[in-house]
């Protein structure tokens, strides 16, 4: 029997090495002890060191599983496993238009630097329904500084289209003169590109809860599908689904990390 440290490490080594060959990535307490009697490392030393020996080979084992996770296999997803039941190309279609949303959301939503077009798409809420901004009032340029809205055409908006812009998220402060909205242009500060950013977030969030509804659409239609055909194709239509979901998934993401880059500037 070994009572030092090196031969406690090297235990250790020995349980990784079993580990790896045999995919044993969480261990108990049993599986342990077994391991380390089948090489005589078994040490006669105290309860608290066996614990630690006992900690680390577990977190070691879970950052091996992990690690393990993340570089799976891709599932193929060029061809369906049944075209009858799933048609990939229909879900790669819907899954692709959340996305072209979403990079509209982000081009209409985040700008920095606010002109009268970035009003444009602003929803005022009125008593006959949701309008665009642009299609209750003339918006123009009064100054570099300044945009002009004017309400004239539709002066019982006048209180709800202030409110918009006020709730728009563009850092707006929204100034009225007769049926005429004055917006002073804000200033690009750290604090509005952080804000930005939080708001590409929240929207790459809502973009990907409509990916998911996607995938729950066509996985309805999978399930319905369960008692005239064999449980192989089904997990494979599940699993053909699923990384068709993950690779819009990842998309969004980069969408939403180039558009994190470009507000913060960095």
């Amino acid at each position: 029997m070994y009572r030092n440290m090196a031969s406690l490490k090297q235990g250790i080594k020995m349980i990784h090495f079993a580990a790896k060959n045999k995919g044993l990535f969480k261990f108990s307490s049993v599986t342990v002890t077994e391991l380390v009697l089948r090489r005589r490392y078994l040490l006669r030393c105290e309860p608290l060191l066996w614990n630690i020996n006992l900690c680390q080979v577990h977190m070691s084992a879970l950052k091996m599983a992990k690690k393990g996770k993340k570089h799976k296999a891709k599932v193929n997803v060029t061809s369906s496993a049944d075209p009858n039941i799933l048609d990939l190309n229909a879900v790669n279609g819907e899954m692709q238009k959340v996305l072209e949303n979403l990079q509209q959301e982000f081009v209409k939503t985040l700008t920095l630097r606010t002109s009268h077009g970035a009003l444009d798409h602003i929803q005022v809420t009125t008593k006959d329904g949701k309008f665009p901004l642009n299609n209750l009032a003339q918006i123009s340029s009064k100054t570099p500084t300044t945009l002009s809205i004017n309400m004239s055409s539709f002066p019982q908006a006048l209180d709800s289209a202030v409110k918009a812009l006020q709730n728009s998220g563009m850092n707006l402060n929204p100034q009225v003169q007769g049926a005429v909205i004055t917006v002073p242009i804000p200033k690009v500060t750290k604090e509005h590109r952080e804000t930005l950013a939080k708001t590409a977030k929240s929207i790459c969030d809502k973009a990907k809860v409509n990916l998911r509804n996607v995938r729950g659409n066509f996985l309805t239609k999978i399930k319905k599908s369960k008692s005239d055909t064999s449980k192989d194709v089904i997990f494979q239509l599940e699993k053909q689904l699923q990384q068709v979901l993950e690779n819009h998934n990842d998309k969004a993401d980069e969408m939403l990390t180039a558009k994190s880059k470009e507000l913060i500037g960095k």
